[in-house]
């Protein structure tokens, strides 16, 4: 199996003694039953293509992409396997030796490699909502007509006709009081584009906090999605310059309000170069810097509320990339908890996968579904008004479970529901 991505894993693959545990543990071996299903399956197909037992094939990819790289298995893993690294590790090597889309070669080439087209298509798309153009295709049905993937992603399609929060917060906003920290705030492509409140808020607070915030510009997507779909080398292009321009000033902390932002500058960064190349040393350091809003807040600034009080009930989905991958849980429910007026419920297995991973949704639709319902089940015994989460893709597609069961709960980032306090 040849791969870019900078690990070895022979004897990581050796590792797997086949016990099951994984299994029960699986979101999506409760829908899919067999042993391809489970992650057990994957890895006993994928130590077969490394051994060259076997060759790639459309059949095996299907079966490696069907996987939600939720971290549930590695986790929970008794022989400490890290299956979703090794998943990766698979899709990238399919990705040399097979084929790709035209589609997928210009969203993960094109669109996301370039923050002006992607700008441009999120522009178009707007139009298209504000014109009434979604509301008519959708009531008339003509929507059933499309193919699967097509259907899928008309259905669970958010509003995007707000401005970008890049042309709503100024590149420099002081700290208001004592200044405690100058912070980078990097602006992930989903929340930038299609939950601008998201980052508003959250440069808010931050300067609430005593945080000079600077809102750094000439980065690109962080690299997840390219990974998740193969295109190693794509994220490494992008790596390099987010490390250069994030890496250039010598600023107290990076904060970002996106689960699988921080995770990758956290941790993926440092697996996809060489050890004691340049870029592994930037990865290191950008490792050491970056920080989840929350976590920043809890730990390093401390929160202080504002005045305004809300009478809220409020409960908390836990980002996969945020709780497995990152260890941090306790913290965004600690700014719920300390936001006045916030009465914070627990929901049943809050840590459970949404089903929505990145694109998973729109490539899985019927099984993302079945995952996404057992959820909002959950959350809806809670009856919240609001359910708040830290990732932008979970926020889209719990938005979407919540609305196709009829309940009026919105989904929030804990820093919403903070920064309401300030005005």
């Amino acid at each position: 199996m040849q791969s870019t991505y900078k690990m070895d894993f022979t004897e990581e693959l050796k590792k797997c003694v086949k016990c099951g545990t994984c299994r029960a543990h699986c979101p999506l071996f409760v829908e899919l039953k067999g042993e391809p299903g489970s992650p057990r399956g994957r890895l006993a197909l994928i130590k077969r293509l490394h051994d060259g037992k076997i060759k790639p094939s459309q059949e095996l990819a299907d079966i490696v992409y069907t996987c939600l790289l939720c971290k549930t298995c590695t986790v929970n893993c008794p022989s400490g396997v890290i299956s979703d690294e090794i998943i990766l590790a698979a899709r990238d090597s399919l990705n040399q030796s097979m084929d790709q889309s035209v589609i997928k070669k210009a969203l993960l080439k094109g669109f996301l490699t370039r923050p002006a087209l992607l700008h441009s298509c999120m522009s178009m798309a707007s139009l298209y909502q504000k014109t009434g153009m979604h509301n008519v295709l959708t009531k008339s049905k003509l929507f059933e007509l499309l193919p699967d993937k097509l259907n899928a992603v008309t259905k669970i399609m958010p509003d995007v006709t707000k401005k970008p929060a890049r042309s709503r917060i100024p590149v420099v906003t002081p700290a208001k009081g004592e200044k405690k920290f100058k912070v980078a705030y990097f602006l992930g492509c989903a929340t930038n584009h299609i939950y601008p409140d998201v980052p508003v808020a959250g440069v808010e607070v931050l300067s609430q906090n005593g945080c000079e915030v600077i809102t750094v510009e000439g980065v690109k997507c962080c690299g997840m999605p390219h990974m998740a779909y193969g295109e190693v080398d794509t994220a490494k292009e992008m790596a390099k310059q987010n490390m250069d321009i994030l890496l250039k000033e010598d600023y107290d902390a990076v904060i970002s309000d996106c689960a699988s932002c921080s995770s990758t500058f956290k941790e993926t960064y440092l697996h996809i170069f060489d050890e004691g190349s340049k870029e592994y040393e930037q990865a290191k350091q950008l490792a050491d810097k970056t920080w989840d809003i929350s976590d920043f807040l809890v730990t390093k600034t401390g929160i202080k509320p504002g005045t305004k009080e809300q009478k809220v009930k409020v409960t908390y989905h836990d980002p996969c990339h945020l709780k497995r991958a990152q260890n941090i849980f306790k913290e965004p429910r600690e700014v719920l908890k300390n936001t006045p007026g916030v009465e914070f419920v627990e929901m049943k297995d809050a840590d459970r996968c949404c089903g929505s991973a990145g694109s998973f949704a729109v490539m899985h639709h019927d099984l993302s579904m079945k995952v996404l319902d057992k959820k909002i089940e959950n959350a809806q015994k809670v009856d919240p008004d609001y359910l708040a989460t830290s990732c932008p893709t979970c926020t889209m597609q719990l938005s979407y479970g919540l609305k196709k069961a009829g309940s009026q709960a919105k989904v929030v980032h804990p820093v919403q529901i903070l920064a309401e306090t300030y005005k």
